[in-house]
C-alpha cells in the first residue's frame, strides 16, 4: 500500500512539472537595448542554469530575466497586458500572468500578435552564396506575393543604377498600365492610371534590357479588409502602457497576418534604420523577407540579429 502512494505521488509530481513545462506563454522578449557594457541573462522555470535570451523569445510563469550594466529589456504580455521594462535596477524580474488586461480590440490583437510571435521563435538556417565579383541581376522588392493597400501602392526592384526600367501591370483583363525608361528608384502607382479593383489579383513585370522579365504578383485588399486594418492600427496608436518599439513589432505582426506583407516590410525597415543592432527588430525583418522570398536578405537580417546577441 505505501509503495502504491508513493509511487501516486511520484506520478502527481511529474504530472505537475510536466503541466508547468507545458504552459502556454504569457509574455515575449520584443526588446533588447544595449547602450553600453551589458547583458542580458533568462532563467526558465524549474531550471537552474542562466542563458543568452533568443530575440521575440516566449516566457512562461515563473522563468527570471536577469539584466546587468547599461541594458533594458522590455517584456509584451498577453491580452492586452501592456509592457515591462526590467533593467539592472529591477533585476530579476520574474515572469507572472497579468493579473488582467485592455479588453475589447486591443485584446484581441494583442492576442493576434502573440500567436503570431509564438511561430518565429526561431530563425531558419540559410547556405548563403557568394557573390563576389557577380553583377547582381534585377530583382522584385515589392510588391511581392503580398496583399496591398490601394493608398499605399508602390513598385521597387533592386538593380544596377546605370540600367533603365520598365514597369508593366497586368489584369485579368490584360496590361492595365506601364512605364518605360525608368531609373532604379520607387515608382507609385499614378492616380491618373485606371483604378485597380478591391478582392482583384493582378501581376506585374519588370523589364530591363538583357535581363530576363522580372514577374510578381499582388492582391488588392477588399474595402472591408482595409477598414479593419485600419482600425486595428488605430487602436495600437492609441493604446496605453506599450513602450514604442513594442508597438512597431506588434504593428509588423498585425501587417504580416493580414497577408500585408509589403507594409510589414516597410514598417520593420524603418524601424531597424533608426535602430540597426536592435536584435528583436532584425529576426523580425528576416521572417518577414523569408515570407516573400528574399531569402539572401533573409540570412542577412538572421545573421545581423545573432550577431547583435553576442
Amino acid at each position: 500500500m505505501k509503495r502504491t502512494i508513493a509511487w501516486l505521488a511520484a506520478l502527481g509530481a511529474l504530472s505537475l512539472s510536466g503541466a508547468a513545462w507545458a504552459a502556454d506563454p504569457v509574455a515575449y522578449i520584443t526588446e533588447i537595448q544595449k547602450k553600453g557594457a551589458g547583458e542580458v541573462r533568462v532563467k526558465v522555470a524549474g531550471e537552474s542554469e542562466w542563458q543568452v535570451p533568443r530575440p521575440l523569445l516566449a516566457l512562461r510563469p515563473g522563468d527570471q530575466l536577469q539584466v546587468q550594466g547599461d541594458v533594458r529589456v522590455v517584456v509584451l504580455f498577453h491580452a492586452g497586458g501592456g509592457t515591462k521594462t526590467v533593467t539592472a535596477a529591477n533585476s530579476p524580474f520574474t515572469v507572472a500572468a497579468p493579473a488582467g488586461g485592455g479588453g475589447g480590440e486591443l485584446k484581441t490583437i494583442t492576442g493576434s500578435v502573440s500567436q503570431f510571435l509564438l511561430g518565429k521563435q526561431d530563425a531558419p538556417k540559410y547556405r548563403k552564396l557568394s557573390t563576389r565579383g557577380l553583377t547582381r541581376p534585377p530583382l522584385i522588392i515589392s510588391p511581392r506575393h503580398t496583399r496591398v493597400l490601394l493608398t499605399h501602392l508602390r513598385f521597387e526592384w533592386d538593380g544596377g543604377d546605370r540600367l533603365r526600367y520598365a514597369v508593366r501591370v497586368v489584369g485579368p483583363q490584360g496590361t492595365v498600365w506601364q512605364q518605360r525608361d525608368l531609373p532604379r528608384q520607387p515608382v507609385g502607382y499614378p492616380a491618373t492610371a485606371p483604378p485597380l479593383t478591391p478582392g482583384l489579383t493582378y501581376h506585374w513585370e519588370l523589364e530591363t534590357p538583357g535581363h530576363p522579365v522580372e514577374r510578381s504578383q499582388f492582391e488588392v485588399l477588399s474595402e472591408a479588409g482595409a477598414a479593419r486594418v485600419h482600425d486595428a492600427l488605430a487602436a495600437l496608436d492609441h493604446a496605453e502602457g506599450y513602450s514604442p518599439g513594442t508597438l512597431v513589432v506588434m504593428r509588423t505582426a498585425l501587417l504580416f497576418e493580414e497577408g500585408l506583407y509589403d507594409e510589414a516590410r516597410r514598417q520593420i525597415e524603418a524601424a531597424v534604420e533608426a535602430q540597426p543592432d536592435e536584435p528583436n527588430l532584425r529576426l523580425l525583418q528576416g521572417h518577414v523577407y523569408q515570407r516573400i522570398g528574399l531569402n539572401e536578405k533573409a540570412a542577412d537580417a538572421f545573421d545581423l540579429s545573432a550577431k547583435a546577441m553576442r
